[in-house]
């Protein structure tokens, strides 16, 4: 490997807003982060470290102006605690992963090195959907039925116990893969036939009502829910996801309740430091908790977070990890939200460019994307890998939201 740059002046932007920040300055070692991650940690005027793993779905760009360790960590986080002993940080310094795999990486490594951060358990069991469920027991309201299973016969048992209609899915998954609603006995076997079980799934009770997702952020001082996010799927069988709109109101009984839900979870995992995602069924009977994470909400929730609210999770978890006071916030209340769009899946998606321009030039549109190669056709959706883009947009109110994400939508499906 070559010889490693070290960190400068030039990576730790002066923040007047700031005072007290210690000299040398923390470090934030940063597991493949998104530009938005980056673009935070130096504004805080913190040191910044990039850990590049070439095989994250999200690449890391060339020519960034701080240190680049080029690591596996994803496969080998034993050879991130290598190169980290060997930069030796001068400051305090802490490792940052906002995705499945780095908030659970960056927990691990932290402890190995006796830096600050969340304890691996935690993130262990929101990785897990059956430990998850065991940690919080009734602590988090009714609890849902459920049984692990790591063959057909067992998942063929479980679904007979539970009932039908009820839920397959990973353990482990994340996304909608695998998930499937078995509404029969014979659904449930055709399934099951289907399935290799390299893995163990858990099949569970099915919930009806609307769902929510929570975002929270947490501290040691305790989590603060910061928007109920209401949301779309494509319904049975797989409940794929197609789009999410924050922050909604919900009856105040309605909101008490499932904060008290999210925070009892938050607590039952361990969770100390840095933003979760909190899947909710409001049911006739109340909430129920789905499922839990902890690290931000995918599908560009965490933006959302910021264009509605004003709130940064990336530079919050990193404040309250290097016990930082956090500045004052300027009010901002509008809504955001994303919407998947679906092509004819009949005609082969056309070049990007000049459908994705004409949409970010409309009203409110913050981000599009065509996730599709241009000259493929697009895929059945049956996970949230297969969408074929998405356009995020913001408004004043959900009314002018709605406008501004149809507008975009046709256009986008039009071009």
């Amino acid at each position: 490997m070559p010889d490693l740059p070290d960190p400068t002046a030039a990576d730790r932007p002066d923040r007047s807003d700031l005072p007290g920040l210690p000299e040398p300055r923390p470090t934030a070692v940063l597991l493949n982060p998104r530009d938005l991650v980056i673009a935070a940690a130096q504004r805080l005027g913190l040191s910044v470290v990039v850990a590049a793993d070439p095989s994250s779905p999200v690449p890391v760009p060339d020519g960034l102006p701080c240190t680049v360790l080029r690591t596996p960590w994803i496969t080998d986080p034993a050879d991130l605690v290598r190169r980290l002993r060997a930069l030796a940080p001068a400051g305090p310094a802490s490792v940052f992963g906002f995705g499945e795999a780095g908030a659970g990486t960056a927990a691990a490594v932290n402890r190995e090195l006796g830096w600050p951060g969340n304890p691996p358990e935690a993130l262990e069991a929101f990785r897990d959907k059956a430990r998850l469920r065991a940690v919080v027991g009734d602590r988090a309201g009714v609890p849902v039925a459920y049984e692990v299973c790591s063959d057909r016969e067992q998942a063929r048992a479980a679904a007979a116990r539970i009932g039908f209609p009820c839920v397959i899915k990973p353990v482990a998954g994340t996304g909608s893969s695998g998930v499937r609603l078995l509404t029969t006995p014979e659904e449930a076997e055709a399934h099951l036939a289907a399935l290799e079980f390299t893995a163990q799934y858990v099949v569970e009770e099915f919930l009806e009502g609307a769902e929510y997702s929570v975002e929270a952020v947490s501290t040691p001082a305790g989590h603060r829910v910061l928007a109920v996010t209401e949301k779309a799927t494509t319904g049975a069988p797989h409940f794929v996801e197609t789009g999410h709109v924050l922050p909604v109101a919900l009856d105040p009984a309605d909101e008490a309740a499932v904060t008290a839900v999210v925070t009892a979870t938050l607590d039952a995992a361990g969770l100390r430091y840095g933003p979760s995602h909190t899947e909710v069924m409001l049911t006739a009977a109340g909430p129920r908790l789905i499922e839990s994470h902890g690290r931000p909400g995918g599908d560009r929730i965490s933006d959302m977070l910021g264009l509605a609210l004003g709130e940064d999770v990336f530079a919050q978890m990193m404040l309250a990890v290097f016990g930082l006071p956090e500045p004052a916030r300027a009010a901002r209340r509008r809504v955001a939200g994303i919407r998947y769009v679906t092509f004819d899946r009949s005609v082969p998606v056309p070049p990007h460019g000049t459908g994705t321009a004409l949409v970010a030039s409309l009203p409110g549109v913050a981000e599009v994307e065509i996730s599709v190669p241009a000259g493929e056709l697009p895929p059945p959706v049956a996970a949230s890998g297969d969408r074929h883009g998405f356009v995020v947009a913001t408004g004043d109110t959900r009314e002018e939201l709605e406008a501004n994400l149809a507008r975009a939508v046709r256009t986008l499906t039009a071009a």
